[in-house]
């Protein structure tokens, strides 16, 4: 079985409790249903990107957070700052340093000026750099082809708008509950 046809399995074992009949549409979910599905769906997806970048860098002896450094220097059509690395993959400040300073080690990204380990020097991917993240475009394809299994062209486009307004409804939500602090 390849790894889209467990995906795939997994999923629709997954979807159902031990002897329960399958939800009709007409049963609407609960709030304590909704909530429980949706939080363990995103961590459950969350925790597979994860270990699937891992599994990728592993063979050249890095890990899973560099994956979207690399993507977004290969990416970007210009050098980036380790706060903009910082925004761009949704980390903090002190993890993308950190993971920086391990690319500029193993030669894989390079700073722009002298003072290589600080947060405002543009960094840009070395030529070795360039042919890892040449790698990682194929392991990106083999992912995302492997979580859209079974999904048509139109079912993706609904899922990606469907994951966005949750987003955006969230953000807002989290905002509203700063602002009334």
């Amino acid at each position: 079985m390849s790894g889209a046809e467990q995906v795939d399995a997994s999923r629709s074992a997954g979807s159902r409790s031990p002897g329960k009949e399958p939800r009709t549409h007409e049963e609407p979910r609960t709030h304590e249903e909704r909530f429980s599905l949706f939080v363990s769906l995103i961590a459950q997806i969350n925790r597979a990107i994860r270990q699937i970048k891992d599994l990728e860098m592993h063979g050249i002896g890095l890990r899973g957070i560099h994956v979207m450094i690399l993507y977004h220097l290969a990416y970007a059509g210009r050098s980036l700052t380790q706060a903009e690395l910082a925004n761009l993959c949704y980390e903090d400040k002190a993890t993308i340093s950190r993971a920086t300073t391990a690319l500029v080690d193993k030669g894989i990204v390079e700073a722009e000026q002298s003072a290589a380990r600080h947060r405002n020097v543009p960094l840009r991917l070395t030529e070795a750099g360039r042919r890892c993240t040449a790698g990682l475009a194929e392991a990106i394809l083999r992912a995302v082809d492997a979580g859209g299994f079974g999904l048509t062209n139109d079912d993706r486009e609904k899922c990606y708008s469907i994951l966005e307004r949750v987003n955006d409804n969230l953000a807002r939500y989290l905002a509203s509950m700063r602002g009334a602090r």
